[in-house]
């Protein structure tokens, strides 16, 4: 691929362009506290998955409405543990301005709720994406344990709002979710193996390193820049 065929990118958040771990972790296990529960033994919090499954995961047998209970006592800490810590990862910002620089439109898609992914992309990407798609949007959408809207959901309405040809599109992301949702709509794959999820060796292209998300990216973005839109 070359600058004169690549039109769009698409970005995962959480694990692939901001560093959250540690806020997610603090803030989940304040809000098991305060619902009465101390972590398992053993147990360790995922960062990356939706939040419900995130909760199951440490607690399988949670009622729905412990599940609920937690989840709205994360949103309430978020604020106290997640946003103060957050940081871009090393070269993200640099990546993204490079791509705007480019004329590619830049597009984040995430589980975490746009009221708070937006706070965190204004904070240090403002300017450098065009929109951020959250399963809120999606006519699915349901805000309880049993929603089932998936990341290749989230693409598909982002690439249909927005009309994008999926031919010369690209998106990164650290988790399997995120390579499946690009392949089933036909996008090329980069899994940021720096991130939360799993080293994936199915991608089209794997970056172990964000330098070598830079290189990856414009190597497919091209070498001469055209006028941005």
């Amino acid at each position: 691929m070359s600058i004169s065929n690549i039109t769009s990118a698409i970005f995962d958040l959480d694990g692939t362009l901001i560093d959250s771990r540690t806020g997610i972790i603090n803030g989940l296990k304040d809000a098991f506290l305060k619902c009465g529960l101390n972590m398992p033994e053993g147990k360790t919090i995922p960062v990356g998955p939706p939040l419900y499954d995130t909760v199951l995961s440490v607690f399988p047998d949670a009622t729905e409405e412990l599940v609920e209970k937690i989840a709205q006592a994360f949103r309430e800490a978020y604020h106290r543990f997640d946003l103060p810590v957050s940081k871009p990862f090393p070269r993200t910002v640099e990546l993204l301005s490079e791509l705007r620089e480019y004329g590619i439109k830049t597009y984040i898609a995430t589980y975490k709720p746009k009221v708070f992914s937006s706070k965190i992309l204004e904070k240090y990407f403002k300017g450098l994406y065009i929109d951020v798609i959250t399963p809120t949007e999606l006519p699915s959408w349901n805000n309880t344990v049993h929603n089932n809207c998936t990341k290749t959901d989230i693409v598909k309405f982002l690439v249909d709002k927005y009309s994008i040809d999926t031919d010369k599109c690209f998106m990164a992301g650290d988790a399997i979710t995120d390579i499946e949702a690009a392949h089933k709509n036909n996008i090329t794959s980069i899994a940021a193996n720096y991130g939360y999820g799993e080293h994936l060796n199915f991608a089209h292209y794997s970056a172990d390193t964000t330098d070598e998300l830079y290189e990856i990216v414009l190597n497919l973005a091209g070498s001469t820049k055209k006028e941005a839109v």
